[in-house]
C-alpha cells in the first residue's frame, strides 16, 4: 500500500510539474507579444531588457529534459514523448494528464506564432538596414578626377552634382 502512495504522489508531483512548465510558457506569451510591438517600434533598449525576460525564462526551464527523465524512472515508464508516456499511466490518470498536454499544444502553437512574427520582422529590419549601409557606401566611394584626367580622390559632392555612371 505505502508504494502505492507513493506512486500517486509522484504522479501527482509530476503533473504539478508539467503544469507550472505550461504556466512558465503561457506567462512567455505576453513578453513575445512585446518584442514584436518593440520591434515595429525600434525601441532597441526595451528590446534588450525584454530579451533578458525571455532568457530568465530559459533558464527556468533548462533542466526539463532531465526533470521528466528523473520523474519517468520514478514511475517507471519509458517513452520518446510525454503522449507514449502518458499512454503507460493508470488508466483514471491518462485523462487529466492528457488534457494537460493539449493545453501545452495550444500554448506552444502561440509561442511559436510570435517567435515567427517577431523572426519575420526583424529579417525585414535587417534587410532596410543592409540596403540603406549599402547606399551609403556607395555615396562614399565617388572618385574624383583633376584637369589632367588624374585621379584626386574620393571628395564628398553635394547630392545635386553627382551622377552615377
Amino acid at each position: 500500500m505505502p508504494e502505492t502512495i507513493k506512486y500517486k504522489q509522484t504522479l501527482d508531483s509530476f503533473y504539478d510539474y508539467l503544469f507550472g512548465v505550461i504556466k512558465l510558457h503561457r506567462d512567455t506569451i505576453p513578453k513575445l507579444k512585446d518584442e514584436l510591438m518593440l520591434i515595429q517600434s525600434n525601441s532597441i533598449d526595451e528590446l534588450s531588457d525584454n530579451l533578458n525576460h525571455q532568457q530568465i525564462f530559459l533558464y527556468q526551464i533548462k533542466n526539463f529534459d532531465q526533470d521528466v527523465a528523473d520523474y519517468m524512472e520514478k514511475l517507471g515508464v519509458s517513452g520518446k514523448n510525454i503522449s507514449e508516456v502518458i499512454d503507460q499511466f493508470p488508466k483514471d490518470e491518462q485523462e487529466r494528464f492528457a488534457k494537460l498536454l493539449t493545453e501545452f499544444k495550444e500554448v506552444a502553437k502561440e509561442i511559436e506564432f510570435y517567435k515567427d512574427k517577431c523572426q519575420t520582422l526583424l529579417q525585414t529590419k535587417l534587410h532596410m538596414v543592409n540596403k540603406n549601409i549599402a547606399q551609403f557606401e556607395a555615396k562614399q566611394e565617388k572618385t574624383t578626377y583633376g584637369e589632367d584626367g588624374k585621379e584626386e580622390g574620393g571628395v564628398k559632392l553635394p547630392s545635386a552634382f553627382e551622377k552615377s555612371v
